[in-house]
């Protein structure tokens, strides 16, 4: 479950936790070595309203496509259980950006297949329009 999810489990990256803005919402930095890897946001679900979910952002771009870029997906995926939602955001990943407009399929992206080489399923591409809580194009993905 995300709610035991501790800064262990990101070995050897170091994970700095920190209270979001609920009591069951809290935030993470990833970094290695002092350098920042990427944030997520965690929602540990609010039964039997909303579920849990989790969301990537804010990738380095001097980590992504590497093997920490996705050590971060099945860490997550580790802690998930199915049917949990993870958003990843990938406004900065220029090869998934090109392909998503050039019509390619979500699951057949670069960041598609690598949270499917995590056990996720490539829902859909989307962005929400929340009023500045949104965040950037995300793509949606489910524990199967």
């Amino acid at each position: 479950m995300l709610s035991q999810l501790t800064p262990q489990a990101f070995a050897p990256l170091e994970a700095v936790f920190k209270r979001g803005r609920f009591k069951e919402e809290f935030n993470v930095e990833v970094k290695l070595g002092g350098v920042h890897l990427c944030h997520i946001k965690i929602f540990t679900g609010r039964p039997p309203y909303y579920k849990p979910w989790a969301e990537v952002f804010n990738l380095s771009p001097s980590f992504m496509g590497g093997p920490w870029e996705g050590h971060v997906y099945c860490v997550l995926h580790r802690f998930m259980e199915p049917g949990d939602t993870l958003y990843v955001e990938y406004v900065d990943d220029p090869d998934t950006f090109a392909a998503l407009r050039r019509g390619v399929l979500p699951r057949e992206t670069r960041l598609g297949r690598l949270l499917t080489l995590c056990g996720f399923r490539i829902v859909k591409d989307w962005y929400f329009p929340e009023g500045w809580l949104e965040g950037g194009m995300k793509l949606q993905a489910e524990k199967v």
